[in-house]
């Protein structure tokens, strides 16, 4: 059942997520995706409706055909995600108070208000019914990856008479990337959560 496992990191989703959405615990979610338990019909056809996907993918364990174009697709798409990252990193420079955590939530807000409102999703790092905590997570996760490759840098700093770290680019982001409307998105996003930080 090793498909079960690809179709949700290829989705970006939590065991928890499509536990709630097949109406178990997660403990019991991994069994399948273990092979450990048998999926039941109605399982299987949950499963198939939230991915999109065929019955029969699922049953016979074959991912779609758009396999290989996924991936190519999701790589750049990982890519542009580093490349928003690094832009508004650029753009906070001047928020003395935008710790690590304001940062993680202030990705998260900006892929929420981009789906919201255009109904496409700015990067598959986001996905419409993720929760902060979720998103938080995830962003942290591929933000460390971008720590680990020298594009960011973690710093120390004392904040409000407590520590809290902020986050430093170490290279400039290419807005190639982004498209037109995106980057203008970006700027909006920027003003409106400029005093909240």
């Amino acid at each position: 059942m090793n498909i079960l496992k690809l179709l949700r990191e290829r989705n970006k989703f939590t065991q928890e997520f499509v536990a709630n959405k097949l109406g178990v615990t997660r403990q019991s979610y991994i069994r399948y995706e273990t092979g450990e338990v048998e999926l039941t019909a109605s399982a299987i056809r949950v499963l198939a409706n939230l991915y999109q996907i065929e019955y029969r993918n699922i049953i016979d364990g074959i991912m779609p055909e758009d396999t290989v174009v996924y991936m190519s697709r999701r790589n750049h798409d990982v890519e542009k995600f580093r490349q928003i990252v690094l832009y508004t990193l650029q753009a906070a420079g001047d928020l003395v108070y935008l710790t690590q955590t304001d940062f993680y939530k202030l990705i998260y807000l900006i892929h929420k208000d981009f789906y919201e409102q255009y109904l496409v999703q700015l990067t598959s790092l986001y996905y419409p019914e993720q929760s902060l905590t979720e998103g938080l997570s995830i962003y942290a996760n591929e933000i460390s990856k971008m720590a680990e490759e020298n594009l960011i840098e973690f710093i120390n700093t004392s904040i409000h008479k407590g520590q809290a770290k902020k986050i430093i680019p170490l290279t400039r982001s290419n807005l190639n990337y982004l498209t037109g409307t995106e980057v203008c998105f970006l700027h909006r996003e920027f003003a409106r959560y400029s005093t909240e930080f």
